[in-house]
């Protein structure tokens, strides 16, 4: 079974990332190719995120041998979330939109992501949530990339939720079942290098990092890198949010951002 969730996620992050970094074409080449197919087997529901008549879309996980759907198979998991900042450096703005949106609903629902989500059914299977980064490291990456302020009312969602359903006298608990909110003993160290780290950069607009954001990028766990020209080989970074070092967008890409799903 291959998917874009757990045991991927970072692979697909670090081939683009290595790319933009180091400007290792090959890398690219095989992102490119992987994000074709992806689209091409792993996308279900409508063909445009904002318009025209289907289900939303979901990225759904697949036989690696045919690219074919099963019973088994019919879940999305809180790691997936992370995809939608991947599309942004890539530039596919409209598509990252439109995934983020599914994750945020699901959020909105439970106030936590579920572990696993069965896509078919609409309900979790596995009903923990141990304060993942994924679902805020996107939300602050498509507010860099668009500036609309519905991110940062998401960010805001996001931290009341952990404030109201997490808080615990000496840290911040993993809820250990979304739908009665009851907690663990337990605190994943990503929720202070990566989650908390996020919305810290997400609202504050007048860090250093926001304000030369194009030159620099995360790692998948939240350390900042450089994007230094020294160590790139000859390659332009591509179409996206690094694509000029000021940030700026492409106008065409611009336009999409608009599109905001309600």
């Amino acid at each position: 079974m291959s998917g874009i969730g757990a045991g991927l996620d970072s692979f697909y992050e670090y081939l683009l990332k290595t790319y933009i970094l180091f400007g290792d074409v090959e890398d690219y080449q095989m992102f490119n190719e992987s994000y074709t197919l992806i689209k091409q087997y792993m996308r279900k529901g409508r063909a445009s995120c904002n318009e025209g008549c289907g289900e939303h879309p979901v990225y759904v996980n697949v036989n690696m041998l045919d690219g074919a759907t099963s019973g088994d198979s019919l879940w999305i998991d809180s790691l997936q979330a992370s995809f939608s900042g991947i599309q942004v450096l890539m530039g596919d703005i409209e598509e990252a939109i439109c995934s983020h949106a599914l994750y945020y609903a699901i959020w909105r629902r439970f106030g936590a992501l579920p572990e696993r989500f069965n896509w078919l059914r609409g309900s979790p299977e596995l009903l923990f949530y141990p304060l993942r980064p994924e679902l805020i490291e996107s939300t602050y990456l498509l507010y860099q990339a668009t500036k609309n302020p519905f991110y940062l009312h998401v960010g805001r969602d996001i931290l009341n939720s952990l404030n109201n359903h997490t808080k615990a006298a000496c840290g911040y608990a993993t809820i250990h079942n979304v739908q009665d909110k009851t907690l663990e003993d337990r605190m994943e160290s990503f929720f202070l290098s990566e989650t908390c780290k996020y919305l810290y950069l997400l609202f504050d607009v007048e860090n250093p990092v926001n304000k030369r954001f194009a030159k620099y990028v995360f790692t998948t766990e939240g350390h900042i890198f450089p994007i230094l020209r020294s160590l790139r080989i000859n390659a332009d970074i591509p179409r996206g949010l690094l694509k000029d070092v000021e940030g700026k967008m492409p106008n065409e890409t611009h336009r999409q951002c608009e599109k905001i799903p309600g």
